[in-house]
């Protein structure tokens, strides 16, 4: 069960207010959203240096505007404290997933790259402007590096929200969130109920019994999601662009790895060729598809396999 699920403030919708009213109605709005993403579970929400420097009202940044009564009360400030908290240093979250940068629009930025589904797939909160950041989610460019040491472009989706309404409607998400098991042990026993369109090979079961950080089984869970998600409706080939994470055949010359040929519980060896990227680390998923039976068969978790 997730302990402490953190969000992101997106810095890009933090901005210089016209007058004090303005910024009262926006903190206000965003001190409801805390509360709000509290109730579902939501422990923090990070923010960068960035956010914290931005001018807010004239000669005011994030620190001062706080102590400024005329725009946040003591109860209001209470909770901006609470709840938020800085983002940096992130030295761990990027060695982690080894990031280079986020983008959007080709503007760096931090919070909706962490928020995004890519990354500790989560919310982005956002202060709310007029005709801007009012969608519910985000594409955001994410800038990686590979296990070989290469540039690894993708893009994320990024949940977005501005509203106490807005985080209502990632009620079931994130009460799902909250209670994914963090160790593998527990997920592995699990398996079963949660994704009933996969078929885990006793190794794979016995692999993921033994990972033990709750970031690599939080990973794990959002990848067999969607490895079930693609099963369960699966009525064609399966193709890469159906899944959500990054997911592909293994190359002809991989294909032949004789660690792919995997014995199944029904007696049959099957080549697990498919694979599923996970992070942090070159994590992969190793499946064989039966689109016909609606069953993807699960034979390998764990580090890339040596060629």
């Amino acid at each position: 069960m997730t302990e402490n699920m953190e969000a992101y403030l997106n810095e890009l919708s933090v901005k210089a207010f016209s007058n004090n009213k303005d910024a009262q109605d926006a903190f206000s709005l965003l001190g409801r959203c805390l509360s709000k993403m509290s109730e579902l579970g939501v422990s923090n929400v990070r923010m960068t240096n960035e956010a914290m420097g931005k001018g807010m009202l004239p000669g005011q940044t994030w620190n001062r505007i706080l102590n400024n009564e005329t725009v946040i009360d003591k109860d209001l400030k209470s909770v901006l404290i609470a709840k938020l908290c800085t983002l940096e240093p992130v030295d761990s979250l990027e060695d982690k997933y080894n990031v280079l940068g986020f983008s959007y629009n080709g503007i760096p930025c931090k919070g909706l790259g962490w928020a995004s589904e890519a990354m500790e797939n989560t919310l982005a909160l956002g202060f709310r402007q007029k005709d801007a950041w009012d969608n519910g989610s985000y594409d955001v460019d994410i800038s990686l590096l590979d296990e070989d040491g290469n540039e690894l472009p993708l893009t994320s989706g990024c949940k977005h929200v501005v509203s106490p309404d807005g985080v209502e409607t990632h009620r079931d998400f994130l009460l799902k969130k909250i209670n994914i098991p963090t160790n593998g042990k527990v997920l592995a026993k699990r398996s079963a109920k949660l994704f009933p369109h996969l078929r885990f090979a006793e190794q794979a079961s016995n692999q993921l019994d033994k990972i033990k950080d709750p970031a690599v089984v939080q990973q794990i869970y959002w990848r067999l999601s969607d490895l079930e998600r693609v099963a369960a409706n699966s009525t064609s080939p399966v193709s890469p662009e159906k899944f959500k994470y990054k997911t592909t055949p293994e190359s002809e010359t991989r294909s032949r790895l004789p660690q792919l040929k995997i014995l199944f519980s029904d007696g049959e060896t099957r080549l697990c060729s498919w694979h599923s990227r996970f992070t942090p680390g070159a994590g992969r998923i190793h499946f064989c598809p039966n689109e016909s039976e609606q069953i993807f068969y699960i034979g390998y978790i764990g580090e890339k396999i040596a060629d």
